[in-house]
């Protein structure tokens, strides 16, 4: 998440109820991907905060989300089912492409969301819920994840991000945590939602403290690395390293090696992909035959074909 966390956020890495409660500015709270269960004590600071004219923005799949929307009392559940759509999407159908949006000041700029292994959205009171985006209406649910579609899972469209009020503040749902990690960050208009999100707590009459949470996630195994290795370096600069240290320089180089060879990079001498040609002729030629068709969704359509077949003929070349 470092692409994320360097656009001004303040981590929070304890006492998630006490850092709220620290100050009164309004807080832009971002969480993502949480695997930890939100306690009513931290749901009743978040609510406050929202409530103040503060933004929240949850981004979650098969996490913890749910827990804090209840919480929250709010009318919509993340489904913690797959996504995929075998049309529009990038690298392969648990990728989904998303450009059907509705007006609101989060999407200004924004052509398409590029998603990773997302669910959707469960909303019980649509009136309180609007929707910001939507999948496509190729996309379904993998509710038995093996890539097929089935007449018993159900079809898109589906909406994958949303806006719930709260008090003065507002709540942003959305159903793919990947989207905001530094893999898929820079892909289609990812960077530009967060733009958005950094953007509201940049309102002249507030003072906004951007804040995103650690304290609902699982330690990684490279952690203890990450975290002896930042000691290593500070004792290295101090002049002095102890036999203790020098112990867990040895151990850490073990560490980098059995990681070098679990994730091997792409090879070097792999063949470049050209794009394909943009098929706008094709678009030409259909209106021609159906001058009734929408020119803007023939355009959607041939854009994500294009798109689909770069990622499929660099898959193959990987």
């Amino acid at each position: 998440m470092s692409a994320l966390t360097r656009r001004e956020f303040l981590t929070v890495t304890t006492e998630l109820a006490g850092t709220l409660s620290l100050t009164n500015a309004t807080q832009v709270l971002l969480i993502v991907a949480p695997s930890r269960p939100f306690s009513r004590q931290e749901a009743t600071s978040i609510g406050n905060a929202v409530g103040r004219g503060g933004l929240l923005v949850v981004a979650d799949n098969f996490g913890s989300g749910n827990g804090l929307l209840s919480l929250l009392g709010l009318p919509v559940r993340f489904d913690n089912k797959l996504l995929v759509d075998p049309l529009f999407y990038r690298k392969q159908p648990s990728f989904p492409v998303v450009e059907n949006f509705s007006e609101s000041e989060f999407m200004i700029g924004l052509d398409e969301l590029v998603l990773d292994r997302a669910t959707t959205l469960n909303v019980t009171a649509a009136s309180k819920v609007k929707v910001l985006a939507s999948s496509s209406a190729f996309s379904f649910l993998d509710v038995n994840q093996d890539g097929e579609r089935s007449s018993q899972e159900p079809s898109g469209p589906f909406p994958v991000l949303a806006e719930v009020r709260l008090g003065e503040g507002k709540i942003l749902l959305f159903t793919s945590p990947a989207s905001l990690a530094n893999g898929l960050i820079n892909e289609g208009s990812n960077s530009p939602l967060v733009d958005r999100i950094v953007e509201y707590g940049l309102v002249p009459e507030h003072h906004f403290t951007l804040l995103y949470d650690e304290t609902h996630l699982e330690r990684s195994p490279f952690t203890p690395a990450k975290l002896g290795a930042r000691q290593l370096i500070a004792w290295i600069s101090e002049g002095g390293m102890p036999l203790s240290a020098k112990l867990e320089l040895f151990a850490l180089a073990i560490v980098f090696l059995v990681a070098r060879y679990a994730y091997r990079k792409p090879s070097k001498t792999a063949k470049k992909i050209e794009p394909p040609q943009v098929v706008s002729s094709s678009v030409e030629a259909m209106l021609h035959l159906h001058p009734t068709w929408d020119r803007k969704m023939l355009e959607y359509v041939a854009r994500q074909l294009d798109a689909s077949l770069i990622w499929r003929e660099s898959r193959e070349a990987e």
